[in-house]
């Protein structure tokens, strides 16, 4: 799986760094891994800068689906993801967009201080 991740105990935030083609497959088992460690109500630096994706619009749904399950069980911290990839930066905009109703604290950028600058702002929605 081209994701891997690692929470930092001093800052209390999941780092987690994304390399290759994503696949719906990755994402479904990078959040079952976090849910099993605990750590979905974390916020969450995604670094997804050497990564890309073929996902399309229906997967990204399937995503949201899973995701809206696990909110009605717990509280789903902040993430902010981090791409130089266009596809990517449109497909997680797409998840952010159908997401909003149960987790607003999702936000897509470009470079990385913009994005620990907004999850040390504590992930407000934009």
């Amino acid at each position: 799986m081209p994701i891997a991740m690692e929470f930092d105990t001093a800052s209390k935030r999941l780092r987690t760094t994304a390399t290759g083609e994503l696949t719906l497959a990755d994402l479904l088992g990078h959040i079952d891994d976090e849910e099993r460690a605990a750590h979905l109500g974390a916020p969450e630096l995604f670094d997804a800068r050497d990564a890309t994706t073929s996902l399309m619009a229906p997967e990204v749904r399937r995503l949201v689906d899973v995701m809206r399950t696990y909110a009605k069980q717990q509280a789903i911290g902040p993430t902010a993801l981090v791409t130089r990839n266009d596809v990517v930066f449109g497909m997680a905009r797409m998840y952010g967009i159908l997401s909003g109703d149960f987790d607003p604290r999702f936000s897509v950028f470009r470079n990385m201080t913009d994005a620990e600058r907004w999850l040390d702002a504590g992930g407000e929605p934009l």
